[in-house]
């Protein structure tokens, strides 16, 4: 028998070994609704529910408030494609 894993999305419920939820072709992402998966570890089934949060992160963006934008070129191959892109908002322009 394996050793059990000690990381991972959740736990089984079973035997509390670490799981990585399986989503192949997107099954898992409902909401508020009972999604089945094998344990790798005591292969028994267990349902779990999926739950999605939002974490923001605000930042100051003073080109959207009268000040100048601070373009950079940006990286492109080929380089006849760059354009100007401000480091703090992200609005791109030609060059």
């Amino acid at each position: 028998m394996r050793a059990q894993s000690v990381e991972g999305d959740i736990k089984c419920p079973y035997c509390g070994d670490a799981q990585d939820i399986i989503h192949d072709d997107g099954y898992g992402y409902e909401e508020d609704q009972p999604h089945e998966q094998q344990c790798s570890y005591c292969h028994k089934v267990f349902i779990y529910y999926t739950s999605i949060h939002f974490y923001y992160d605000a930042q100051k963006a003073d080109c959207l408030n009268d000040a100048e934008h601070q373009f950079e070129k940006t990286k492109t191959y080929p380089p006849e494609y760059a354009r100007l892109k401000c480091k703090t908002c992200g609005m791109e322009k030609n060059i």
